[in-house]
């Protein structure tokens, strides 16, 4: 399950286009301590790989296999753009969930992701509510 607290959750945010999005994953884990260097190559480097869009809205960067050894501890943080951002082959994304860990703990997360937004009512409520404590419960709840 995902341990998540309200300081890994960046609700109302805004950006132009995927980059951005991932210049501010990036930005946050670097100045959490979780990287030793920036990952923002990294993570585009592991966009070029395949999208990382799961659906509903949804998208999980993470690093590629490559870069393991930058990762100073792990880390999930969670974004929110109730505006929408233009990801993929005509895919919008309304919630980033930047993913750091190991091999073994990264498909645990991705089992955690998939149980809490594969369900699209509970992933359209996510994107667009305004309160942390609010988010943390419906994702307890459905977890």
């Amino acid at each position: 399950m995902l341990n998540i607290s309200s300081d890994c959750i960046h609700l109302g945010c805004k950006a132009k286009n995927k980059n951005e999005v991932l210049s501010l994953i990036a930005k946050e884990f670097k100045a959490e301590g979780c990287v030793s260097v920036d990952c923002l190559p990294y993570l585009k480097e592991r966009e070029k790989q395949v999208s990382t869009f799961l659906g509903n809205g949804i998208v999980m960067p993470h690093l590629p296999v490559s870069a393991k050894d930058i990762i100073v501890k792990k880390s999930v943080q969670i974004f929110q753009f109730p505006d929408g951002v233009m990801w993929d082959r005509g895919n919008v994304m309304f919630i980033a969930i930047g993913v750091l860990a190991k091999e073994k703990e990264h498909i645990q997360v991705l089992k955690d992701v998939a149980s809490i937004f594969g369900n699209e009512i509970i992933a359209d409520a996510l994107s667009l509510i305004t309160n942390k404590e609010d988010f943390i419960k419906i994702m307890n709840r459905e977890s």
